[in-house]
């Protein structure tokens, strides 16, 4: 296991042994604790933002696969760190993941009152026996006109995604897109 990768699973690791943990029923909690796969999606914005899909499997399985203009042939596969599954869906469970609406990537008066442009959306999936949840969210969704502060929410889904990304180690094969 390469040094990034002890480090997430260690500092997550700790987050989740501190955490509850999720109720064993037909909840969405159950859900989360028989997901087979993660996919995080990131997409183009107005700059460089990298583009690209990332998979992670409940097996440990990881691939990247870039989805920047003239970069979409490059794809990259690894493993994850022993517990980083378990820590992700957890983690999934504790921000509220399945009880987040679908879409957040419209002028809306609770969840986007500001909308601004040319941001890049992330839109995350877990995949499970029974079916799916997917979150896409579009990162220029503020909580006020000119504040560009986000809903706690919001904040603990951005937080997600970034974990989804460290435990992965996804850094090592984002690239930025060409500027638009």
């Amino acid at each position: 296991m390469t040094g990034y990768k002890r480090l997430a699973v260690v500092f997550f690791g700790g987050i989740v042994a501190c955490s509850p943990r999720p109720a064993r029923d037909s909840s969405p909690a159950s859900e989360v604790l028989q997901a087979d796969s993660i996919v995080l999606e990131r997409t183009l914005c107005y700059g460089n933002c990298p583009a690209y899909r990332l998979r992670l499997s409940s097996g440990g399985d990881v691939v990247f696969r870039s989805q920047n203009p003239g970069d979409e042939a490059r794809v990259h596969s690894d493993t994850l760190p022993a517990d980083g599954f378990s820590f992700l869906m957890a983690m999934a469970d504790r921000i509220g993941f399945f009880d987040l609406p679908d879409r957040i990537d419209e002028p809306d008066p609770v969840w986007c009152p500001d909308h601004a442009t040319d941001h890049p959306t992330y839109i995350g999936t877990i995949f499970s026996p029974t079916g799916r949840k997917r979150v896409v969210y579009y990162t220029g969704c503020y909580s006020g006109v000119g504040e560009h502060t986000v809903l706690e929410s919001l904040g603990r889904l951005r937080q997600f995604y970034a974990a989804i990304d460290s435990v992965a180690g996804s850094s090592r094969w984002v690239r930025a897109a060409p500027f638009r």
